[in-house]
């Protein structure tokens, strides 16, 4: 008769201390299976999925039309703007800067047309008063009017002196219209008669010697000129470069107009 081994507590023991581990191990498993499933399919859904379903909502919604190559956005059309508009730029530039010369004969025209613009400063001793914009608002070239018209002595908001004040100094102060204005008196043919006026219009210090109004960024002004000594004009060859640059400019602003 063969005999069986006995059985000892302690491996009784041991076998059963195996059995709950696995027992226990199993129930965790099968616990973590559905959340792992379940987490695997949320992120599905917020990668490929969703991004599918947003370009099909945007299809649905918005038609093909926001659908774009990769690459092509708001920053890439910003960028090309700027570049297409540095090209139209570019070409501006170069027309401006044409290397066509004039002849010598249109440049000649030109300076004689322009000449007021080239002199060299001219020398003023007169008085000047100024209606302003900031109080007499769209009215001040009207107000400035009605003063002159009144056959007396004007008054107005401001009254200055000035003294062998150049032509630079002026515009400083009232503006480039300002000295414009003055320079049309030397403008006209000075004729014997009209030389004449001018010079006593100049000389006198009673109420014929006002003139305007003139307008600048300030306001509206009446001056009465004492005395003046023109500036003289310089020969083309000295401002020749210059010349040719306006000469240039004007010619691209025939073209635009």
């Amino acid at each position: 008769m063969i005999k069986l081994p006995t059985t000892r507590p302690g491996f009784l023991l041991l076998l059963l201390a195996v059995v709950l581990a696995v027992s226990t191990a199993a129930y965790w498993l099968a616990r973590d299976v559905p959340e792992l499933n379940s987490s695997s399919g949320i992120d599905a859904l917020t990668n490929v999925d969703s991004a599918a379903l947003q370009h099909r909502i945007n299809s649905k919604l918005f038609g093909e039309a926001i659908t774009a190559p990769p690459g092509i956005g708001a920053e890439i059309h910003s960028t090309t703007d700027t570049l297409a508009m540095d090209k139209k730029l570019a070409g501006l530039t170069k027309n401006v800067t044409t290397q066509q010369l004039p002849s010598a004969n249109a440049l000649a025209v030109f300076y004689k047309l322009n000449k007021q613009r080239y002199r060299n400063p001219s020398i003023f001793w007169l008085e000047v008063i100024s209606f302003t914009t900031a109080k007499h608002g769209g009215r001040v070239f009207e107000r400035a009017e009605q003063e002159l018209d009144t056959e007396q002595p004007p008054v107005a908001d401001l009254r200055d002196q000035h003294s062998a004040i150049s032509t630079i100094e002026l515009g400083n102060i009232y503006g480039q219209r300002f000295v414009d204005s003055l320079m049309e008196i030397e403008q006209a043919p000075l004729e014997s008669s009209i030389e004449s006026s001018v010079k006593s219009r100049i000389e006198s210090t009673s109420l014929p010697c006002w003139y305007g109004p003139i307008s600048s960024s300030l306001g509206a002004h009446l001056v009465c000129i004492k005395r003046v000594t023109w500036g003289d004009y310089p020969p083309l060859e000295e401002v020749e470069n210059q010349l040719i640059n306006d000469w240039r400019f004007s010619v691209t602003q025939d073209a635009f107009n």
